[in-house]
């Protein structure tokens, strides 16, 4: 009886040992929704839809599919990615995002279409160079926040600096133009942290309004998830849906841009 008692003694011994470590190890992690800075870089990978409309002196330009009449890639297109958050208070954030989507083609155009002052016959070998730059300001307000989950209204920017450009031989075609196009948005942003190294993030933002030279609606929608292996390491892996309806009317450019895009993203996430 007393070696078994021993040996009960010795399980139970063992078993608190573990806890005690474990919950150790899970107090050397920053504790969730109370990290100062929050880094994540990477990669990401679009679906894209593009329509782009460009005015002239004389009239309306044509209504232009960039995919499907110019030959741009409609996916794969990735690039650099780089997010992060600042936590400037127990209920105050700026967050932010910077991803950019090129893309180029040539293709012989199978109808006339009118780009600004420029008419392009059918049959010509055009050139296309479209160069997007999209950047995601936004300053988070916590009304709700456990040991659970964190809630937070949004305010902010979803901005894209827009470059397109047209060439061909014969006949010459030389057209470069772009634009910014910055659009304040509202929305919520929803951490559910499952344990103390994994979180899942639910962010959903949009508007519709006219800034200046700028009369647009865009909705940006965000899923991702991280998972932390050490105190201020992790990974994590995400997707996002926007969609963009902007009329500029501008000196440099006149028209219409529309763009809907979908992208997968993973990241090396660092918090401090």
């Amino acid at each position: 009886m007393s070696d078994r008692k021993h040996a009960r003694t010795r399980i139970t011994l063992c078993t608190a040992c573990l806890a005690l470590a474990g919950a150790a190890h899970a107090q050397q992690l920053i504790p969730q929704g109370q990290e100062e800075f929050k880094l994540n870089l990477g990669g990401i990978t679009n679906t894209n839809s593009t329509s782009l409309r460009l005015d002239g002196t004389s009239g309306r330009g044509t209504d232009v599919d960039l995919e499907g009449t110019t030959g741009l890639s409609d996916s794969g297109v990735s690039s650099f990615l780089a997010s992060g958050s600042w936590r400037f208070g127990a209920n105050h954030r700026l967050s932010g995002m910077f991803f950019t989507a090129d893309r180029d083609a040539s293709r012989v155009i199978d109808r006339t279409i009118t780009i600004g002052d420029t008419v392009i016959p059918i049959s010509t070998n055009l050139k296309t160079e479209a160069k997007s730059q999209f950047f995601i300001l936004n300053y988070e307000y916590s009304f709700m926040k456990t040991p659970d989950m964190e809630l937070a209204g949004v305010l902010g920017l979803y901005g894209a600096n827009f470059k397109y450009k047209f060439t061909a031989s014969s006949p010459i075609v030389n057209i470069d133009k772009s634009t910014t196009a910055p659009l304040p948005v509202i929305g919520l942003h929803a951490d559910f942290f499952i344990n103390p190294r994994w979180t899942v993030s639910v962010l959903a933002e949009g508007l519709k309004l006219k800034v200046g030279d700028v009369d647009g609606s865009i909705y940006n929608l965000a899923i991702s998830t991280d998972y932390m292996f050490a105190r201020n390491w992790g990974v994590g892996l995400g997707y996002s849906l926007a969609d963009a309806k902007v009329d500029v009317n501008s000196g440099s450019f006149n028209g219409h841009v529309g763009w809907r895009m979908d992208g997968y993203n993973a990241y090396v996430q660092m918090r401090f």
